[in-house]
C-alpha cells in the first residue's frame, strides 16, 4: 500500500512521539506521573510563557493599526471624489471657466489605498471589487477632465451664440431706417429668439427633440434672406455657433453618462463600509485580549507570589528539620561517646596491673 509524503512524515513524527501524546487515554496518568518532575515544571513554564506572548501579541494587534490607517486613506480617497463631483456640478452649471479638478496625484493617490485594499481583503470577491473600483477611478479621472472641457467648449458656444443675439439686434436696429421691409427684420429677431431659446434649452436638457428643434432653426438660418449684409454675417455667426454646441452637447452627456455609470461615490462607500466594520470587529477583539491578558498576568503573579511563598515555607520548614536533625545527631554523638568511654576504661586496666607486675618484679632483682 501506497502512502503520500505527508502521512509518511507524520508517522514518522508520531513514533517519535510520547505514547501519551498518540493515545489519549495515557495522558492523564502521563501528566500526573511527570508533572512535578523538573522536565514538568519547565515545560508547564514554556506554555504558561507561550500562552502570555499569545496574548501579548494579540492585544497588540497590528492589523488594527493597518486598517486605521486604510479607512484614513479612504476617506482621502472620498474628499478627492467630492472635489470631482463638485468640479462637475460646477461645470454643468457654469460656475467654472477653466478645467482643474484633476489634479496629477490624484490617481496616485486613489490607487495607493485600493492597493492596500486589494492585499487586506479577506474575500476574493472584495478583492475584485476593490481591483474594479482601482480601475474605475483611472477611468473617471480621463472622464472628468474631458468632462470639465467640454463642458466649458459648449458653454463657450452658447456665449458665442448669445453674443451673435446682441451683434444682430444691433445691426437690425442700425438697418431700421434706411432698409424698407422692416418685417423681414423684425423676422429676423424673432428667428434668433427661437435659436437662442432652443440653444439654451438643448444646453440645459440634451434630449433628441431638443437637437431637432435646434436642427431645424439652424436649417432656417442658412437659408437665403434679403437681409443687410451685417445682419446676414451675424445670422451666419450665430448658425456656426449653433453647430458648434449641437456637435460639443452631445459629448457632454455621453460623459455625464459615462460618470453616473461608473457610481464610484457608491462603490466607495460601500468598500469603506466593509473595512470600517473589520475595523471595529478587530478593535473589540483586541480590547477583548487584552481583557484577557490583564487578567491572565494577575492570576499569573498571583502564582508567582503562590509559589515564592510556598518555597519560602519550604525554605523554612527544611531549616526547622535541618536543625531538629542537627540536635539529634548531636545527642546521638553525645550517647556514642558516653557508651564507648566505659569500654575504654576497661580495656585500659589489664595493662596497667601488668606493668604494676613487671615494676615489682624489677625492684626484688
Amino acid at each position: 500500500m501506497r502512502i503520500s509524503v505527508s502521512e509518511w512524515l507524520a508517522l514518522k513524527l508520531a513514533i517519535r512521539l510520547p505514547r501519551a501524546l498518540v493515545d489519549p487515554r495515557l495522558l492523564a496518568p502521563f501528566v500526573r506521573r511527570h508533572a512535578f518532575t523538573r522536565r514538568g515544571i519547565a515545560a508547564i513554564a514554556c506554555v504558561l510563557l507561550a500562552v502570555l506572548v499569545l496574548l501579548h501579541v494579540q492585544g497588540s494587534d497590528s492589523g488594527v493599526r493597518r486598517l486605521i490607517d486604510l479607512t484614513a486613506q479612504l476617506a482621502g480617497v472620498k474628499s478627492i471624489e467630492a472635489r470631482w463631483d463638485a468640479a462637475v456640478a460646477h461645470a454643468r452649471t457654469g460656475a467654472s471657466t477653466t478645467p482643474g479638478a484633476v489634479h496629477d496625484s490624484d490617481v496616485a493617490r486613489i490607487q495607493r489605498p485600493l492597493d492596500l485594499a486589494v492585499s487586506y481583503a479577506a474575500s476574493e470577491a472584495l478583492r475584485t471589487a476593490a481591483a474594479e473600483l482601482k480601475k474605475a477611478y483611472v477611468e473617471k479621472a480621463d472622464v472628468v477632465a474631458r468632462f470639465e472641457r467640454a463642458s466649458i467648449d459648449s458653454r463657450a458656444a452658447l456665449t458665442a451664440a448669445v453674443r451673435s443675439d446682441a451683434a444682430i439686434t444691433a445691426a437690425v436696429r442700425e438697418a431700421w431706417r434706411d432698409f424698407p421691409q422692416r418685417e423681414r427684420l423684425v423676422a429676423a429677431e424673432n428667428l434668433v429668439l427661437r435659436v437662442l431659446s432652443a440653444a439654451q434649452q438643448y444646453h440645459d436638457a440634451p434630449s433628441a427633440v431638443n437637437r431637432a428643434i435646434v436642427e431645424a432653426h439652424a436649417a432656417d438660418l442658412s437659408r437665403p434672406h434679403a437681409l443687410p449684409k451685417p445682419i446676414q454675417s451675424g445670422l451666419a455667426r450665430l448658425e456656426a455657433d449653433v453647430h458648434r454646441l449641437l456637435l460639443l452637447a452631445p459629448l457632454e452627456q455621453m460623459l455625464s453618462e459615462r460618470l453616473r455609470a461608473l457610481d464610484t461615490a457608491r462603490r466607495l462607500d460601500e468598500l469603506a463600509d466593509v473595512f470600517e466594520r473589520e475595523l471595529a470587529e478587530s478593535i473589540v477583539r483586541r480590547e477583548r485580549y487584552r481583557a484577557v491578558l490583564i487578567a491572565y498576568t494577575i492570576a499569573l503573579l498571583l502564582l508567582i507570589a503562590w509559589l515564592v511563598v510556598r518555597a519560602i515555607a519550604r525554605f523554612h520548614d527544611l531549616e526547622v528539620l535541618y536543625t531538629r536533625q542537627t540536635r539529634q545527631l548531636a545527642k546521638t554523638l553525645r550517647r556514642l561517646s558516653a557508651y564507648e568511654r566505659p569500654a575504654r576504661e576497661t580495656r585500659a586496666a589489664p595493662g596497667e596491673e601488668d606493668a604494676r607486675v613487671v615494676n615489682e618484679e624489677r625492684r626484688t632483682l
